[in-house]
């Protein structure tokens, strides 16, 4: 699915004490098949834009060929909806007894059939990493990490064109980060997922986003592809990846080297260099 922003404009609580803007006469797209990263104010609007749960104060959405404006009237919303899945931060309100019945329930949901349940569910997990041992889970007893691919699992189990996936870097660590961007990327490669990543740091967003938009109270002040990590205009918004860092300071001191996205190639891109 192919998602274009064109002049959108979002703002809640119009000319009231508490009015605020969170996009401001945006333009973006994003094309089928990518990953792209969002920095903005807050993770959630742009889900509930896309799944049409709140509408634009102006301008309008393309997705694919509906065009979503303030007025329009959309036929069959819920068909439209089951094309987004949505992965929020934090998802501790489950509301079967199990996984297996917590994956079933958010199918019908969307009321996505297929012939095998049973097996569906389970490759839903085995997507994520999870085997068939954790279909009888009590999902509130399951640690931060596989409650994260649950609700990824939940998320894909009605097989989705868009994955939004919200401030899904927090609390990780840096083992955990390397397995989620790995299966992201398998995600786009091999099922040819449109995964937008809102709110992620830029290290975990590094050499796996095709591009990159920041939003700062509501404007969009920087887009770009993965270039764009080289420019220093991008770390006024937020921290720069450790390794952008590193090649910038060996830049610096003479060594001219290639913009390396991965660290085995830039070891030996510094090899060949000081050899």
């Amino acid at each position: 699915m192919e998602i274009i922003f064109n002049q959108l404009t979002f703002t809640e609580n119009k000319k009231t004490s508490s009015e605020k803007k969170y996009f401001d006469e945006v333009n973006m797209i994003i094309n089928s098949s990518s990953i792209v990263g969002i920095k903005m104010d807050y993770s959630d609007i742009l889900g509930e834009l896309l799944m049409v749960v709140k509408r634009p104060t102006k301008g309008e959405i393309k997705l694919d060929d509906v065009v979503v404006k303030r007025t329009t009237h959309i036929n069959n919303i819920n068909s439209l909806r089951r094309k987004f899945g949505i992965v929020p931060f934090e998802n501790n309100i489950y509301l079967k007894k199990n996984v297996k019945e917590e994956i079933k329930n958010a199918m019908a949901n969307y009321g996505y059939k297929t012939k095998n349940i049973a097996k569906h569910i389970a490759d839903s997990l085995m997507i994520v990493g999870l085997d068939d041992t954790y279909l009888n889970r009590d999902p509130n007893t399951l640690s931060y990490v596989e409650k994260k691919k649950v609700n990824l699992a939940l998320a894909m189990s009605y097989n989705p064109e868009v994955l939004v996936i919200e401030s899904f870097d927090k609390g990780l660590t840096f083992r955990e980060r390397e397995y989620f961007r790995k299966l992201f990327l398998k995600l786009k490669n091999k099922y040819n997922k449109t995964i937008i990543l809102v709110n992620c740091e830029l290290p975990f967003m590094f050499d796996i986003v095709d591009k990159v938009y920041v939003i700062n109270k509501g404007k969009l002040v920087i887009s770009g592809d993965k270039n764009i990590f080289y420019e220093d205009k991008l770390y006024k918004y937020a921290e720069m990846p450790k390794i952008v860092e590193f090649i910038k300071y060996v830049n610096d001191n003479g060594h001219d080297i290639l913009e390396y996205t991965d660290l085995k190639e830039l070891i030996k891109g510094l090899y060949r260099d000081v050899k």
